[in-house]
């Protein structure tokens, strides 16, 4: 099982493209992005421990662009993979802006799927 980190992009300013993801809302855990789409399983596990932790967070669909979780996946056999991400405005450039909240509560997320046995099933 592999969970990949990263920032997203955010749907919340005049000119973006529409998207759920806004800045100040909580982590986003992907559902897919334009290289993968995330194993359900580690999807679901990943929406288990933010609400058991009542860490707020939101769902990603990112439209063009991937993160390092759509090489992981492919390898071998295929690994289970996630992926989660910091909502960031403008992002690619100079003034890349995220909220600390935001930040503060993927790290929190990401202690909370470390920190007791991993377990993804088919149930």
């Amino acid at each position: 099982m592999a969970l990949a980190i990263d920032v997203t992009d955010t749907g919340d300013t005049p000119r973006a493209l529409p998207k759920a993801v806004e800045m100040g809302k909580g982590p986003a855990i992907k559902l897919q992005d334009s290289g993968m789409i995330v194993d359900p399983r580690v999807k679901e596990w990943m929406i288990k421990r933010a609400r058991e932790a009542q860490i707020p967070y939101q769902l990603e669909i990112l439209r063009s662009g991937t993160t390092d979780a759509q090489a992981i996946q492919i390898s071998r056999d295929g690994i289970p993979t996630g992926s989660l991400s910091v909502p960031c405005r403008y992002i690619h450039s100079p003034s890349e802006m995220v909220d600390m909240a935001d930040v503060e509560n993927s790290v929190r997320l990401l202690v909370e799927l470390v920190k007791k046995s991993i377990v993804i099933s088919d149930e």
